[in-house]
């Protein structure tokens, strides 16, 4: 890796902790439900360095994050990681494989509502064990469509200023 993308990989990290951390401590109309704002750092991370980097991002926001909140390891943390990691994999795949490829908005809206979709399974079948958690699922869905289009449209605008700085330097 290279000093500017290390640099930069160490900052959307960074970003996406803080954020991590400082929506943990905002109340919450329902239970583990974030609006997601440290995502945005996996998102930018995704579209100008690419899916490796993403996952990165992405494990160092979790660790760290769970870590400074003292919930490491805890069932939080379990639907924290699995639901993150499933998120950028279909992130990933999306972004690849559509043509046309869909927008940042398009991809941050698949993964919000991927992730919300996890963890609710994930709740479901290992914690709850229970069925019962289905009809939520339709809320889970909403908030994701509605937090990936603003996560979204605020990783669009990161994204297109990074790739303009990144062309002033290549030409």
């Amino acid at each position: 890796m290279k000093g500017r993308t290390l640099a930069k990989m160490g900052m959307l990290a960074g970003g996406a902790v803080a954020l991590y951390v400082f929506e943990a401590m905002l109340p919450s109309p329902v239970p583990w439900a974030r609006i997601g704002l440290s995502n945005i750092f996996v998102i930018v991370a995704l579209f100008v360095f690419g899916l490796r980097y993403a996952l990165v991002v992405n494990l160092v926001r979790v660790l760290a994050g769970n870590l400074l909140l003292g919930i490491l390891l805890s069932p939080g943390f379990l639907l924290s990681l699995t639901g993150s990691f499933v998120a950028i994999g279909i992130m990933g795949l999306m972004r690849l494989t559509l043509v046309p490829p869909l927008s940042v908005i398009g991809v941050s809206c698949l993964g919000a509502v991927s992730n919300n979709v996890t963890q609710v399974c994930i709740f479901a079948f290992l914690l709850a064990r229970s069925l019962l958690v289905g009809p939520m699922l339709g809320t889970f869905i909403l908030l994701g469509v509605g937090v990936g289009v603003v996560t979204g449209f605020v990783s669009a605008r990161i994204v297109d200023k990074l790739q303009l700085e990144r062309q002033s330097l290549l030409g």
